[in-house]
């Protein structure tokens, strides 16, 4: 059902919205088998690319039903997850099925299981993890184990943040520690996690052949370093203003709302409660995946970091699914009546299709092609052999997917202002147009970004007709207009 549901509402193309300016560049890295911005997302690469190949829509379509699969068997996984965790009875899959549910149709999963990004299969991977330490945890063979530190280190090769359920794996299993601390266990586990982080071999691979996307060029230790770490974004960790807290904590209590519909918030906060009497174990490895991450989101200066949550909000929908038995039993110890009971019952599996009714024009992308529409005219509109000077991450990623996954425009040059700022990009530039003129500055540590397009610009005037995306004013006087 939740594939129905993210199918009938996925993007058809490349997009903007829902936070999704990056699928210009994923998908276009995926398809030319290139490095995507930092930290490089090797899994994601990988697995878009496979899709790529699929037979079906454009090339962005094909990478937007990795997400929506994605999406999918993480609901399936939830499901499952609920039924190993509530006790055994005959509402238990009901409820369960209803939490994994309420998740398929949050607005936070839905938006981004309908779009070109990492955070759909992000989810996937550590409902995935999850699901295989509850397994092992009720008895299940040592392999369980072994595969989720395979999990786990191929997750990190999707999103760093899937670190923090790391220290919520030790939690969850504590009471069995006699268990896994065996050899038999724990080293295929960390040499099965060594292999999945060994995607990463897949960066300087792909640097080798100086794919059209890029970013850092990890064929040196110096470029793996700046890629793999993020130091472009480090400056965002823990860098949120003190001032925009207050507005940052009532933005994330709405969004925390739509999530349950604000009705299902109660059934999360009896959820703790409940878990607190029936596995304590599990609400404590909850609470040490679900805080620390949310701190580290919270205080991370972008306007999307809500989208590191999507773990978290596997763990509250999980919760959910204990606050609905614990109002079931309340119910039915109030009244003996079995109609009351029924009709509760049918008054909580309504919640999910509740959240359906009311996300649904505000998540489905099924008719948006501005970006397309945006790369395609702009393209339509330049001369021959132009090079066009682009700047903000809207119009570079959308013009990349145009001119290099789908090979429009094989003869136009696309050149990043702001990226001219890195001694790899410049090189890169060089490398992809061999005809184009980049300098380098006599003095980089007084050269500012502007000074670089202005260089490139008249070292290239008269070789090529130039255009500029979106100039700032200050480079208005170096365009003849």
């Amino acid at each position: 059902l939740a594939l129905v549901v993210y199918v009938a509402t996925l993007a058809p193309s490349i997009t903007f919205e829902n936070n999704g300016t990056d699928s210009g560049d994923l998908i276009t890295a995926a398809r030319t088998l290139g490095v995507p911005h930092p930290p490089g997302y090797p899994t994601y690469t990988l697995l878009a690319w496979l899709a790529t190949n699929l037979p079906v829509g454009t090339i962005a379509y094909r990478v937007n039903l990795l997400s929506a699969l994605s999406g999918a068997l993480a609901v399936g996984l939830v499901c499952r997850c609920a039924q190993m965790l509530l006790p055994a009875g005959r509402n238990s899959l009901l409820l369960s099925a209803a939490a994994a549910l309420t998740l398929a149709f949050s607005p936070l999963l839905w938006s981004q299981a309908v779009i070109a990004e990492v955070y759909a299969l992000h989810t996937l991977l550590a409902a995935l993890f999850l699901w295989l330490l509850l397994r092992w945890r009720n008895g299940g063979a040592d392999a369980n184990l072994w595969s989720a530190g395979l999990v786990l280190g191929a997750g990190l090769g999707n999103h760093l943040t899937l670190v923090f359920a790391a220290p919520a794996a030790l939690v969850l299993l504590w009471p069995q520690r006699r268990r896994w601390l065996r050899a038999g266990a724990m080293l295929p586990s960390l040499l099965l996690f060594l292999l999945g982080l060994g995607v990463y071999a897949y960066l300087p691979w792909a640097a080798r052949h100086n794919p059209p996307v890029n970013w850092g060029n990890p064929q040196t230790w110096q470029g793996f370093r700046w890629l793999v770490t993020a130091q472009q974004y480090q400056a965002f960790v823990f860098g949120l203003p003190t001032g925009q807290i207050p507005e940052r904590l009532a933005t994330w209590a709405g969004r925390f709302g739509a999530q349950f519909v604000w009705v299902g918030v109660v059934m999360v906060l009896a959820g703790a409660l409940w878990w607190w009497r029936r596995d304590r174990w599990f609400l404590l490895a909850s609470l040490a995946w679900s805080l620390p991450l949310t701190v580290y989101a919270f205080f991370y200066d972008t306007g999307d970091s809500h989208v590191y949550l999507l773990p978290v909000l596997i763990l509250l929908n999980l919760w959910w699914s204990g606050g609905a038995l614990y109002l079931l039993d309340l119910v039915s110890s109030r009244t003996r009546r079995q109609v009351w009971q029924q009709a509760a019952l049918v008054l909580i599996l309504l919640l999910p299709f509740a959240s359906l009714g009311l996300h649904w024009q505000e998540v489905d992308l099924s008719d948006d092609w501005v970006a397309y529409a945006y790369a395609s005219q702009m393209l339509d509109g330049v001369e021959p052999h132009s090079l066009i000077v682009v700047r903000g991450d809207r119009p570079t990623f959308a013009l990349w997917y145009a001119v290099y996954a789908e090979g429009q425009r094989p003869d136009v040059a696309l050149v990043s202002g702001p990226m001219l700022a890195f001694i790899w990009y410049r090189a890169h530039v060089r490398q992809l147009y061999p005809n184009l003129i980049v300098e380098e500055p006599y003095a980089t540590d007084e050269v500012t970004t502007d000074d670089l397009v202005h260089d490139l610009i008249a070292a290239n005037q008269g070789q090529a007709p130039i255009y500029a995306t979106d100039p700032k004013e200050s480079w208005e006087a170096w365009f003849d207009f």
